[in-house]
């Protein structure tokens, strides 16, 4: 065979036919392949993301730190009675417009610091809502009675801290202590008195030191009903809870003696008649 046939052997029978008809072939055509990025740009992509997405990180933060959404919108104030919501405010570490990341994961410390500015609180808690809105929760010992001192009226905390600011007119329901001036007694009257139960607390009138050579420890109590008690600074807290017992068995308005055991007898009569005992 000749060298021509052998070619023609080599073309497809389209390129042959092709031929025969005086056309050339066209070349086949060669597919080109479209690429977003060429090989040595991936590489430095992976190299460069950790950078990129910092980047983006940080512009986001700075986006963030000077937008309104960053510092506190509003302070709310609940559970205070004597207390004013303005004072908390004032006192309060956290001021509205401060940023919030003075306050994230700085919540139970603020809230010891507000708790020390006033010998008034129990406890604070404060607390997010809404991401950008204060809450603070005011719990406060209850004022338990006032020591008269100088015309005016020192609340009494159930804490035992008595409050130096004085009020003209003391609340209704609370006894008043009298005639202290020695401060260690009236810090044990103090100790003793709240372990009184409230029900009964809520029966004094007044507790006055009353003294006596035989007992220098002697407490006077007058009652809401008219009955008068005597007992011990020492002993009273624990013996007042005979009281409701003893003062159901009275007939009439008494005194009651608790300095020795516990013993009563009318208010009228001038000398004392036992009329109930108990071994208290």
């Amino acid at each position: 065979m000749s060298k021509k046939h052998d070619h023609d052997e080599e073309l497809t029978p389209w390129q042959q036919a092709a031929k025969k008809a005086g056309h050339k072939a066209a070349p086949p055509k060669k597919r080109v392949r479209h690429r977003f990025m060429k090989g040595y740009q991936v590489r430095n992509f992976k190299r460069m993301w950790p950078l990129i997405l910092l980047f983006v990180a940080i512009i986001c933060v700075m986006i963030f730190l000077v937008s309104p959404i960053s510092r506190v919108k509003s302070i709310r104030i609940t559970g205070n009675e004597i207390v004013s919501t303005k004072q908390i405010k004032r006192d309060s570490p956290i001021k509205k417009g401060q940023p919030l990341l003075g306050v994230w994961g700085k919540t139970n410390q603020l809230a010891g610091q507000l708790k020390r500015q006033s010998r008034r609180m129990q406890s604070v808690k404060i607390s997010l809502n809404h991401f950008n809105r204060v809450t603070i929760r005011v719990e406060e010992y209850p004022t338990i009675g006032y020591l008269y001192t100088n015309g005016g009226y020192q609340p009494i905390l159930k804490s035992g801290v008595i409050i130096k600011n004085k009020v003209l007119n003391p609340r209704d329901g609370f006894p008043i202590l009298r005639k202290f001036k020695n401060p260690k007694t009236l810090r044990r009257t103090i100790r003793q008195y709240r372990r009184i139960s409230a029900p009964v607390r809520a029966a004094i009138n007044t507790i006055s030191y009353s003294p006596v050579k035989s007992n220098r420890d002697r407490v006077y109590l007058q009652m809401n009903d008219g009955n008068k008690v005597y007992a011990s600074v020492a002993s009273f807290g624990d013996k007042m809870d005979y009281y409701p017992s003893i003062n159901a068995k009275l007939k009439t308005r008494s005194i009651i003696n608790l300095e020795v055991g516990a013993y009563s007898y009318p208010i009228t009569k001038k000398t004392p008649k036992k009329q109930t005992k108990s071994n208290s």
